[in-house]
């Protein structure tokens, strides 16, 4: 009993460490990535449009010729990933080795797994790339009404929208700063300021930009005071953010269960596997095995279906 309490505290101690660790690593990595992407690449080099023009290469946003790729080159976009060849070739080579010896521990015959293999090689980049842009845009919605507050405070000084876009860009982290960088640039370029909007909107993603692009043409259209628009608008977009808050918390029973009903039938499979590798060789050596994981696979998905539409509500 003495041992296993040492055990114990040695764990605790070794976890609070580690914790204390990353914390401070953490922090550290925050208080450098203050300053935007954008405005770190013009601290080496000045030239506005050679910056703008590598900042879209770099988030895939020059992949126009492309029609049949254009929802997955929106998405990749909105994502914010920027690509690196040899980064990517690295992450992909190492990757598909890791899945490769998962199945192969997982899944006995060659019948099954292959395309399992290429079904789970596939479907890895679209979760990290779907994880990825919505982290994003929750973080740009949780922003802007914050970047709505410092363009007003610019235009009752008397600055005119587009120095009002440009101090948004030069104060804000990203994604804000990045994202209303690239807005300040179209702008200076000669891009209209409901083209730019529309290009923003394509770029991030987020429906509450469909807001300030509607609020900014009507201003620009029939008048009216500008910084009263954007005040209300931007409580009005704090007053979402806080009811969509409050039904994430009422909904968050419903959606971890989803979660665990989902993880619990793989993490039952693999605990069966460990412990007695031959329990499911009757299942495959049948014939019937890819049949049956096939149909419960089927079943699991439509139930996850349901289950996200019971917890996500229009607000």
């Amino acid at each position: 009993m003495t041992l296993l309490l040492l055990y114990g505290a040695v764990f605790v101690a070794a976890l609070i460490s580690a914790e204390a660790l990353l914390r401070g690593y953490f922090r550290t990595s925050e208080r450098s990535k203050a300053v935007n992407h954008r405005l770190s690449l013009l601290a080496g080099n000045e030239n506005h449009r050679e910056i703008y023009r590598d900042m879209l290469k770099e988030r895939g946003a020059e992949w126009r010729s492309l029609p049949l790729m254009q929802r997955l080159r929106q998405y990749y976009v909105q994502s914010g990933i920027k690509f690196d060849g040899k980064r990517f070739t690295l992450y992909g080579v190492a990757g598909a080795l890791a899945v490769w010896l998962v199945v192969q521990f997982f899944v006995p015959t060659n019948l099954v797994r292959i395309p399992v293999f290429l079904a789970i090689c596939l479907l890895i980049p679209v979760i990290v790339i779907w994880r990825a842009r919505a982290t994003r845009m929750r973080k740009f919605a949780e922003k802007l009404p914050e970047a709505l507050d410092v363009a007003t405070r610019s235009l009752a000084a008397g600055h005119p929208l587009p120095a009002a876009i440009s101090l948004v860009a030069r104060e804000m982290p990203d994604p804000i700063g990045s994202e209303f960088g690239l807005l300040s640039d179209e702008l200076t370029y000669g891009v209209t300021l409901d083209d730019a909007l529309i290009n923003l909107n394509d770029r991030v993603g987020v429906e509450d930009l469909n807001l300030l692009a509607i609020s900014l043409s009507v201003q620009a259209g029939t008048g009216g005071n500008l910084v009263e628009i954007l005040q209300n608008l931007s409580k009005t977009l704090r007053d979402r953010f806080m009811l969509k808050a409050k039904v994430k918390a009422i909904s968050a029973e419903g959606r971890f269960t989803a979660i665990f009903m989902s993880v619990y039938p793989f993490l039952l499979y693999s605990m069966i596997k460990a412990l007695s590798p031959a329990y499911f060789d009757p299942v495959w050596n049948s014939g019937y095995g890819s049949i049956i994981v096939t149909s419960l696979l089927i079943v699991m998905a439509i139930g996850n279906v349901i289950l996200y539409k019971m917890v996500n509500f229009e607000y």
